[in-house]
């Protein structure tokens, strides 16, 4: 349901542990613009490299997710162990319950594809690829675009269209549902009860301080796996610390041109989704969307990606 000043957004940290000066940071950044927060009591719990125990994970996040008071689920950071919260979220009993709820807001990226991806195509859910707490809200404006946010996450009523500085890599205009994330995160969904359906989608890819050659072989896998067979699109986020400097910058782009070589259907560089250098966008998966490419790079979500606050219907894929 759409998000509007005032309303409640939980926190939960369903991987990695938590910075706490940071994770207070984006706090106060969601407060300033005038959300109400619920942080989660074992947010900044430690387990290993984990935020607390997979079951603890697991329970604060299924918290929210049947509370009704908590309009969406931000997320703190990624790191690892989203994995283990979906494969638990996907039980029967717990499916059972979860296909008994109102869709609501869930945002992250990074490890946390994991879970959006689940999410969407388990239960149908629209999810979002966005800015998190102690990387992006914690830097304030300069970390995320605030105005695109507002707009998918409190607009219910239609699409909109937003122009972006990413780079067209091969013109063409698509049309398709907006899907995907961090490249190890979809790779790792393969061969499992959640592995990723790309047919027909517009397919976001995004990684950061990855070797080229590592990018080939997680794109090399997808290919082999038949998921690049039937899209319609590709949109790479910044990719930093991927090889983009000068130099090994060609290195990336030819990995990329030989992963989609015979396919006609447009690629863009530089989007500004997941792993990015500030002003991180928010796209809505599960949406139908229009990526054209040319001179410029502008990305139109052809409906809204929420419902008003009083429809209890839930989305379908």
């Amino acid at each position: 349901m759409a998000l509007r000043r005032g309303d409640i957004i939980g926190i939960v940290a369903p991987a990695s542990p938590v910075e706490a000066r940071r994770l207070q940071e984006g706090i106060r950044e969601l407060e300033a613009i005038g959300y109400r927060v619920l942080c989660d009591e074992g947010v900044l719990a430690r387990h290993g490299y984990f935020a607390g125990s997979h079951e603890e994970r697991t329970q604060a996040f299924l918290k929210y997710l049947e509370d009704p008071s908590v309009r969406a689920i931000f997320c703190a950071r990624g790191g690892y162990g989203s994995n283990y919260v979906a494969e638990r979220l996907a039980s029967r009993s717990v499916l059972l319950r979860l296909q008994r709820r109102t869709p609501k807001i869930v945002m992250g990226y990074s490890d946390v594809t994991t879970l959006l991806i689940f999410l969407n195509q388990t239960l149908g859910w629209v999810t979002f690829q966005g800015p998190m707490l102690t990387k992006d809200f914690s830097a304030g404006e300069t970390g995320y675009d605030r105005i695109v946010m507002e707009q998918l996450l409190a607009n219910a009523s239609r699409g909109f269209t937003v122009e972006t500085d990413a780079q067209t890599l091969r013109a063409g205009t698509a049309e398709g549902r907006l899907l995907g994330g961090c490249l190890p995160m979809l790779t790792a969904t393969l061969g499992t009860p959640q592995e990723i359906d790309t047919r027909g989608t517009i397919l976001l890819l995004e990684d950061v301080d990855e070797k080229p050659f590592r990018i080939d072989r997680m794109l090399f896998h997808l290919r082999r796996a038949g998921k690049l067979r039937d899209i319609k699109g590709v949109a790479f986020g910044e990719m930093p610390g991927c090889g983009m400097a000068e130099g090994p910058a060609e290195a990336l782009r030819e990995v990329i041109e030989e992963a989609f070589a015979g396919l006609d259907i447009p690629i863009v560089f530089g989007l500004r989704f997941g792993h990015n250098t500030g002003r991180c966008l928010t796209l809505p998966m599960g949406v139908r969307a229009r990526l054209e490419a040319g001179d410029r790079v502008t990305l139109t979500f052809l409906e809204p990606a929420v419902r008003p606050p009083n429809k209890k219907s839930r989305r379908k894929k």
